[in-house]
């Protein structure tokens, strides 16, 4: 069993003593993920389609029950995936304190991990547009660095900014900083990996229609600057379980 850093952890606010969360997209893509992880897998791999490895499968490494629901970030992500050998180049991409992920999912293929899954759970819109970065000096040069190197890799407009967003209510700073964990895969990396946003319809803490999720996301990719994503980049539409 992986035990996770301190760093790991969410706000516990949201989620009782086993690590379960009371509600919203947290609770849904932890009964995804443990309950019904072959129908998680199912969507993913259909929406990404040629671009996912033939004959692979998904192996969730968290939010796992018998984990306490762990959520990782920094060198614990890494570990959780079996990819700990990137540590260093991780540390001189991104300061600490990095993305936590919602979920995480080792891609496996004769048993051998030939890539990963990098997953962020939405159950409404306005839930993409989150606090921005509160990175100061070297850590926030460094952020700055990675994000203009994502931006240009997405052929962003250099006019769009990424980190200390003008206006706060479109700061999309959340989003951003998973691109640029998907840039350092791609790019630098090499690695396989693939970028999720499994997006719940009709959850009801906050129910959030198909159509409204469409019309949200045309917002969302505007404010990003992004006019056509990778392939390795999927937004998946995924019923959410009541009860």
């Amino acid at each position: 069993m992986h035990l996770p850093s301190k760093e790991s952890e969410k706000d516990r606010s949201r989620v009782d003593a086993s690590g379960r969360a009371y509600a919203g997209s947290q609770r849904q893509i932890q009964r995804y993920v443990n309950d019904f992880p072959e129908v998680l897998e199912k969507a993913i791999v259909e929406s990404l389609g040629a671009s996912f490895p033939a004959s692979a499968r998904i192996r969730w490494v968290s939010p796992l029950k018998h984990e306490g629901y762990t959520e990782y970030r920094d060198g614990d992500f890494l570990q959780a995936l079996g990819m700990q050998q990137y540590a260093t180049e991780l540390s001189k991409f991104w300061p600490k304190r990095g993305p936590c992920w919602d979920a995480l999912g080792r891609i496996e293929k004769n048993g051998e991990i030939v890539g990963c899954v990098m997953v962020e759970a939405k159950s409404y819109v306005d839930e993409f547009y989150a606090n921005d970065t509160g990175a100061k000096g070297a850590s926030l040069d460094k952020i700055r660095g990675a994000l203009e190197r994502t931006a240009a890799w997405l052929k962003v407009p250099p006019a769009k900014v990424w980190a200390r967003f003008p206006e706060p209510q479109r700061c999309l700073y959340q989003c951003a900083n998973r691109f640029a964990h998907l840039f350092l895969f791609r790019d630098t990396l090499r690695v396989p990996a693939f970028l999720v946003n499994v997006l719940f319809t009709n959850d009801p803490h906050s129910p959030t229609s198909t159509e409204q999720w469409k019309e949200g996301l045309l917002r969302i990719h505007s404010d990003l600057g992004v006019d056509e994503f990778p392939d390795y980049y999927a937004e998946v539409f995924v019923p959410a379980i009541r009860g």
